[in-house]
């Protein structure tokens, strides 16, 4: 018995073989057709070659896709389909990627969502369901599909704290004098890093890219990260996160005194500066900067200091609330942090205006 979709489609599925398929039509008589035309194909072997399996067209997609994203982005895109496409859909006894495209039903996704949510968090399991709705839509515009069943799934709940929350919270002024103020954070070799970055709120990659010569007339200019190439290795890129991430972030004394101290360092580990175009922050071991091992830095630090651990990026998040506490203009912060718009920078750190709000409410006294 044919089956109306929400957008007014009839679906009737059938079976060949023990193989699946589906066909779509605006009436019965364009199903019944279909369905003739499709049994044909199958039994005299000639099934048309436009309906390719998921993987297929994923390999196809993702190939044309070179040249107008990023490689970073190629990279991490085949990373989380290669972990989806593996996802076996039991009544079917196939895995995701060898589905054809013209057979993937809602019902397959919302298996595909459920296993993984069995092992993954909500919000990483709305990124990768995610692609695969862009994958989706774009079989659609390529009419390869006649409609994609993704517009139908709909993201999971989220259960579990925001990471705003969590390990890339703003800390709290205590738990930032803690930091900053203990024996193991002022001996680390990381601790100038730390302390560029709640300066600056620049990210882990901005500050690992920073070169001897961005520096100039009390200004940083942010010019490039850190990137991963399509094959996983770690480069200095060309060119920013974003257009808005290329920005200059005017030095006040403190932070003179950072840099200052970071040459320093620099001169007694490397010697004299041979180029301008030589990076201001390294690895210890004089590599590209890296978060992993400075996250394990902070952890190590915060057991001593007694704070809650935290990542890099939190110290981020905590220039934006400092800044913001201090009375700059929130306009101001979307252009020192790179955003690219100013709902944004809302968006993650509005609520520190709402704290400020309630200090300076407190402080009105109106005699009525």
């Amino acid at each position: 018995m044919p089956k109306k979709r929400t957008d007014g489609y009839l679906k009737r599925s059938f079976t060949i073989e023990g193989k699946r398929y589906y066909v779509y039509g605006k009436n019965q008589k364009e199903l019944l057709e279909k369905e003739v035309a499709k049994r044909v194909e199958v039994e005299t072997g000639i099934e048309r070659h436009d309906n390719p399996t998921v993987t297929e067209y994923y390999d196809r997609w993702s190939y044309d896709r070179a040249g107008t994203v990023s490689e970073a982005t190629i990279r991490t895109q085949a990373k989380i389909f290669n972990i989806v496409k593996d996802v076996r859909i039991p009544d079917l006894n196939r895995s995701f990627g060898e589905l054809k495209m013209q057979s993937v039903t809602i019902d397959d996704l919302r298996v595909v969502q459920r296993e993984l949510r069995s092992t993954r968090k909500t919000q990483t399991v709305n990124d990768y369901m995610a692609l695969i709705k862009h994958i989706l839509a774009d079989a659609k515009r390529e009419r390869i599909l006649e409609y994609n069943p993704g517009e139908m799934l709909k993201n999971l709940k989220r259960t579990e704290e925001k990471a705003r929350d969590t390990h890339h919270r703003a800390l709290s002024i205590e738990e930032q004098d803690a930091f900053f103020g203990s024996e193991r954070c002022q001996k680390s070799y990381y601790y100038n890093v730390f302390r560029f970055a709640i300066l600056t709120g620049m990210r882990i990659g901005e500050i690992g890219a920073l070169k001897y010569s961005d520096i100039k007339n009390d200004i940083i200019n942010v010019e490039r990260t850190i990137t991963r190439t399509e094959t996983g290795s770690y480069i200095v890129g060309d060119d920013a996160k974003t257009q808005a991430g290329r920005r200059v972030i005017p030095i006040n004394p403190v932070l003179n005194d950072v840099i200052a101290s970071q040459k320093e360092l620099n001169k007694l580990l490397d010697g004299n500066l041979k180029s301008s175009n030589e990076l201001l922050f390294r690895a210890c071991e004089r590599g590209l900067l890296m978060a992993t091992p400075i996250d394990r830095e902070i952890k190590k630090i915060c057991e001593e200091a007694g704070v809650t651990p935290f990542t890099m990026h939190a110290l981020r998040a905590t220039f934006a609330t400092r800044a913001i506490e201090s009375g700059m203009n929130p306009k101001t912060l979307q252009e020192i942090l790179g955003h690219s718009n100013f709902n944004l920078t809302m968006s993650l750190y509005g609520h520190c205006l709402t704290d400020t709000k309630k200090l300076e409410m407190n402080s009105v006294n109106i005699k009525v």
